[in-house]
């Protein structure tokens, strides 16, 4: 059973951290500088639910299902600042949502189903990164209008982004925005809408994409003119990044 604590920060034990990188499968990407792992989360749940007694408040009327996504997320993350950073600090306090990451670390975490992706930097100057499952027909044609700009769905009826089927296009494209929010989200501390952010090129052979924010977004935040994007696909899933090193 777990004990609601309002204590500065929950600590993951040196044990279970082991026990989640010996589980955990390594992800390359295509920057180097980024460390980043996938795990089961039923797999892990299994070793953790009961070796923490402490829930942060904010997850006080959370579900099972979401208290195991969220343990998952940050066990994993701690795993790897101990092995890779040779970093103990923990990241989740019992106040802020957010993961508070070590300074001079840069850190994402995202889920999806029954997987949790973590990565981490200690030379990005922001970093995002996103997991998605592939949409189904339903969710595909009510999305349209929310997610895709008319640039975007140019690109689907132009044949532009051949092989991909739409629901794979429309996936790709809702978690590449996600992939940039997370990224920008330390400079802009608010929300974009999905229509105010553009992918302007889209390379399936690369599996990079180039997307741009509306003038008065960039202008109003001191974005960059563009960001790059990457991604892949693998068992019914996508998993974009965006890394910014400047």
């Amino acid at each position: 059973m777990f004990v609601f604590c309002m204590k500065k920060f929950m600590k993951v034990s040196a044990a279970l951290a082991s026990i989640c990188m010996k589980q955990a499968n390594i992800i390359y990407l295509s920057a180097d500088d980024v460390v980043c792992y996938r795990i089961n989360i039923s797999t892990l749940s299994k070793n953790f639910q009961y070796d923490l007694q402490e829930v942060p408040y904010y997850l006080y009327n959370a579900k099972l299902k979401r208290l195991h996504e969220f343990f998952a997320g940050r066990i994993l993350a701690e795993a790897i600042l101990k092995q890779h950073f040779n970093c103990s600090i923990p990241i989740t306090s019992m106040q802020l949502k957010l993961p508070q990451w070590p300074q001079g670390l840069k850190g994402c975490i995202s889920h999806s189903n029954q997987w949790v992706v973590v990565a981490i930097s200690s030379q990005a100057k922001y970093l995002g990164i996103d997991l998605e499952h592939i949409v189904n027909m339903n969710f595909a044609k009510e999305s349209i209008p929310l997610i895709l700009t008319q640039f975007e769905q140019m690109l689907w009826w132009m044949g532009k982004v051949r092989p991909l089927n739409f629901y794979a296009y429309i996936t790709l494209i809702f978690s590449l925005k996600e992939s940039l929010y997370k990224a920008v989200y330390p400079v802009v501390q608010n929300y974009i809408d999905f229509l105010e952010v553009t992918v302007v090129k889209v390379d399936v052979g690369s599996q990079m994409a180039i997307l741009k924010f509306d003038q008065d977004i960039q202008e109003r935040y001191s974005l960059n003119a563009e960001y790059e994007g990457f991604w892949r696909f693998c068992d019914g899933y996508v998993f974009t990044w965006v890394v910014i090193n400047c």
